[in-house]
C-alpha cells in the first residue's frame, strides 16, 4: 500500500489517508501523532489503549505495570501486553470516523505481533518507519532515563555475576539493532526522525509526500 504521491494528496484532501507509525521507543511518533492531530487528523495511540484495558490511569503507568525482564512474573505480563497489543491492533486498524485522516501511533513492540496481524496492517495504511540511522546511542541513554513498556522477546540475558543494570545494558542495543531491521523491512517508506524534529504538521506532510516521491522515481528507475 505504498502510495503514490498523487494518491497522497487526493487522500489528504478527502479525509481518506490512512498512516501508522513504526520505529523504536522515545524516536518521537507519539510527538509526530500530536502535531497532525492539530490538523484534524483523527489518532489512535496504541499504549493508551493498551494501559486503559489493564485499568491503568494512562500510557504512563505502562513501565511500572510491565517491569524489568529480570523481575518476577515478566513472562506473564509480557504475554499479556503482546495479547492485548495484538487485540486493540486488529480493532483500530480502521479508523473509527470515517471522513477525517487518521493516524496510528504504534508501539516499539509491533515486530513482535503475529504475521498476519502485521499484514493487516500493513494493508490498511501506509506505513512509516521513522528510522533512527546507525547510531543508538541516544536512544539507549533516554531508555534508561525514561523506561518505556519493552517487550524483549528473547534479547534479554544475565550472566553469571552480572548486575541487572549491566544486564540491561547490554542486551538492549541487541534488542534495537534487531528491531531496526523489522522495521525497514516492513514499512513502505522510512523517514529518518531528525527530518521530522521540530517540523510543523504542514512541513511534516510535506516531507512525507517528498519520501513518496523519491521513492516512486526510484521504482521507475529500476523498472525502466
Amino acid at each position: 500500500n505504498k502510495l503514490s504521491p498523487e494518491e497522497f494528496d487526493a487522500r489528504l484532501a478527502s479525509g481518506t489517508l490512512q498512516l501508522t507509525l513504526v520505529g523504536p521507543s522515545n524516536v518521537g511518533k507519539t510527538t509526530l501523532a500530536k502535531i497532525l492531530e492539530t490538523l484534524g487528523f483523527n489518532v489512535t495511540y496504541i499504549d493508551e489503549e493498551i494501559a486503559k484495558a489493564l485499568g491503568l490511569a494512562c500510557a504512563r503507568e505502562l513501565p511500572q505495570w510491565l517491569q524489568m525482564p529480570g523481575s518476577e512474573g515478566y513472562a506473564k505480563r509480557e504475554a499479556a501486553y503482546l495479547r492485548l497489543e495484538n487485540e486493540l491492533t486488529a480493532a483500530h486498524a480502521v479508523p473509527q470516523a470515517m471522513g477525517r485522516n487518521y493516524v496510528l501511533d504504534k508501539t516499539g513492540s509491533l515486530v513482535h505481533l503475529p504475521l498476519e496481524t502485521r499484514g493487516f496492517l500493513r494493508e490498511q495504511a501506509l506505513m512509516i518507519h521513522l528510522d533512527v540511522g546507525e547510531s543508538l546511542d541516544t536512544l539507549i541513554e533516554r531508555f534508561f532515563a525514561e523506561p518505556k513498556p519493552v517487550v524483549w522477546e528473547c534479547f534479554f540475558s544475565k550472566r553469571e555475576g552480572e548486575s541487572e543494570e549491566a544486564a540491561l545494558r547490554r542486551s538492549y542495543p541487541g534488542l534495537l539493532r534487531e528491531r531496526l531491521y523489522r522495521y525497514r523491512k516492513l514499512a513502505h517508506v522510512a523517514i529518518p526522525a531528525a527530518e521530522l524534529r521540530n517540523c510543523s504538521g504542514e512541513e511534516t506532510l510535506c516531507v512525507i509526500r517528498r519520501t513518496l516521491e523519491k521513492a516512486h522515481a526510484a521504482h521507475a528507475t529500476i523498472e525502466g
